[in-house]
């Protein structure tokens, strides 16, 4: 006798997740070997789970702003414990040169080219343009992450190559562009530029809230670092399960943003700063749990962010913007990041095959979105929806181009016998 039972929706779902996860297991092994990265096969999954009409939770074509804030900001949170994870505090000073002057030199001028073409040929208005400017300038450390450092660094022998740098930048700045989203917060609120409240901004804004970040998240790192030392490897093996990564990423953001700080900063630093005393003690860096527990967390956020993200292009998200916006946004990501990470890039030594390389892996990604929900929560921005069809078509584009390319990248360089 058969019993007809009506399931819920929300088992299908479940159960279309499940599957879909699942794949993460098997997706990662064969999207190597045919040189791309898995998030590639992941945005096409998410396109036929859509087509299906697999009931989920489709953006349509948009989340709700609030939810779509908090979504992509946990996985970013996530992402740049992670990287903060990977790079410890092994560095000097000539090495974090390298990053920094991608910071200092490539994203001002990348802002200033957006704002420019965002204003005076796709005919935005200020606050929007220098809105977009801010929201495309960080590299992304989510969907970057197959091109980042893929392990610890020991004290002695680390990677200072592009792995280092791109792990580097996408961890810094992050926290770097969220200035740059206030002022255009600020703009909006008030009736003209030169209205705004310039020494605030720059005080509070920008140096308070940054060092402040920067701060928070090392005292928690070092802290944390400095009270493991105590504690015999017996307990050690209990002290640093992977699930304490993803709670100090929570602390520490929390309470930087809680004190009125950039939390991205502070998580960030807090990953570098907890591997202090492990990096001085080659057996304690054999522990690699934290990282690893990070990193399976990061995947499985970054995976259901990706299928949705899949959805949302076919239910309608980049019909926000016409041919310009698409011309814009190949603009973006194949000449501008290029151009201007190259300029950054010839203050180091690197040779000029890996100069380009770093220059050209400027992965934008989840953290656009985040920037924007929380503009358009925070702002008073009018005529702003073409940004959702530009910076998706900026990650897609970046998807589609560093997705095909990276891996080919960083074997190139492996055969070369040059430490990517």
């Amino acid at each position: 006798m058969i019993f007809l039972v009506k399931i819920p929706t929300y088992i299908t779902a479940l159960a279309f997740l499940g599957f879909a996860i699942s794949l993460m297991a098997f997706i990662p092994v064969y999207s190597k070997k045919i040189k791309i990265t898995y998030i590639i096969p992941l945005l096409l999954l998410g396109m036929a789970l859509f087509s299906v009409g697999a009931p989920l939770p489709w953006p349509d074509p948009l989340w709700e702003l609030k939810f779509g804030k908090i979504v992509s900001e946990v996985i970013v949170i996530i992402s740049l414990m992670t990287a903060g994870l990977k790079i410890g505090t092994s560095y000097q000073w000539r090495d974090w040169k390298k990053p920094l002057s991608l910071i200092a030199i490539t994203m001002p001028l990348f802002m200033v080219a957006v704002f420019l073409i965002a204003h005076y040929l796709l005919d935005l208005n200020g606050p929007v343009s220098l809105l977009l400017a801010a929201i495309l300038a960080p590299t992304d450390p989510v969907l970057a992450s197959e091109l980042q450092l893929e392990k610890n660094q020991d004290y002695k022998q680390k990677n200072t190559g592009l792995r280092f740098t791109l792990t580097a930048e996408a961890g810094i700045n992050d926290g770097f562009a969220f200035p740059f989203v206030f002022l255009a917060i600020l703009w909006s609120n008030e009736a003209s530029f030169s209205e705004i409240d310039w020494p605030h901004f720059i005080g509070y804004y920008f140096f308070f809230k940054i060092i402040g970040g920067i701060l928070i998240g090392a005292v928690i790192g070092f802290i944390y670092s400095w009270f493991i030392q105590y504690h015999g490897k017996e307990h050690q093996q209990y002290i640093l399960n992977g699930f304490i990564a993803v709670s100090l990423t929570f602390l520490s953001y929390g309470l930087a943003e809680v004190l009125g700080t950039y939390g991205f900063l502070s998580v960030f630093t807090a990953g570098v700063f907890i591997q202090y005393y492990c990096h001085k003690d080659v057996q304690n860096n054999e522990n690699t749990s934290m990282l690893q527990f990070a990193e399976e967390t990061e995947k499985l956020l970054v995976s259901l962010w990706t299928i949705f993200f899949g959805g949302a292009l076919l239910s309608g998200i980049l019909s926000y913007t016409d041919g310009w916006g698409v011309l814009a946004s190949l603009l973006f990501v194949l000449v501008l990041r290029p151009l201007f990470g190259y300029l950054a890039m010839c203050t180091t030594e690197f040779s000029i095959a890996k100069k380009w390389a770093i220059s050209f892996f400027g992965i934008r990604g989840i953290g656009s979105f985040f920037y924007l929900s929380y503009a358009l929560l925070n702002g008073n921005f009018s005529e702003y929806e073409e940004l959702f069809g530009i910076t998706s078509y900026v990650i897609l584009f970046s998807i589609l181009v560093h997705g095909l390319s990276s891996l080919r990248v960083l074997d190139y360089f492996q055969k070369k016998e040059d430490k990517p």
